[in-house]
């Protein structure tokens, strides 16, 4: 009995797909890691993936009550979508604006801060995602790991997956505006996974714009 109910919990964690590190090092490198663990697919996953880890992000950021600077992220991303799907042929790469930050292939340096999230998918459908981090100055540390990983994105990812992943993103701000607010935290799942549907919102269903 004890070792069915402990396969039954073993089971509701998921499978462990993947983990992510953005590392910051001296002199504003940053530098974004994603280590597939068990995915046939890396490249189709990492569209989740991405999607749980920014509603994760938009959501800390409101924890901390930084809710101005998840606004600002939002409104940015849309610039930068529009940018992506500007045009007929394959979506369009561009080099997103870091400030002061450098994006790095592998830290020079021992990392002075860094966030981590682990990556899981349910048997019968489904993402799970934990994330943990340092603390200190996340108004700008957080925005700006998203944005590394983005870049990441952008620069390397095929243009199938990119164009899914911005359609993703699209999406889920879609979700925010119409459903609830990123702060919820029941949006740390549900957002996400109408991002990846293809599920219209009711215009009756709508709520003000966040």
């Amino acid at each position: 009995m004890f070792k069915r109910l402990l396969e039954r919990f073993r089971q509701d964690r998921g499978l462990h797909k993947a983990t992510v590190r953005v590392d910051f090092s001296p002199q504003n490198q940053v530098t974004p890691h994603i280590l597939w663990l068990s995915s046939n697919a890396p490249e189709a996953d990492t569209v989740p993936l991405i999607l749980l880890v920014y509603a994760r992000i938009l959501y800390e950021l409101a924890e901390l009550n930084e809710g101005r600077v998840a606004r600002e992220l939002i409104r940015f991303l849309d610039q930068v979508c529009d940018r992506v799907l500007d045009s007929d042929g394959p979506p369009r790469r561009p080099r997103l604006p870091l400030g002061q930050l450098q994006l790095g292939a592998e830290p020079g340096q021992p990392a002075t801060k860094s966030y981590q999230a682990e990556f899981y998918e349910f048997a019968a459908g489904g993402f799970r995602l934990d994330f943990q981090g340092s603390i200190g100055k996340e108004g700008f540390f957080l925005p700006g790991a998203f944005l590394a990983l983005l870049q990441s994105c952008l620069d390397h990812l095929g243009d199938d997956a990119l164009r899914r992943l911005t359609l993703g993103l699209v999406r889920l701000h879609l979700y925010y505006r119409y459903r609830r607010d990123f702060w919820e935290g029941g949006a740390l799942t549900s957002g996400p996974a109408f991002a990846l549907g293809t599920e219209e919102i009711r215009p009756e269903a709508a709520t003000p714009e966040v």
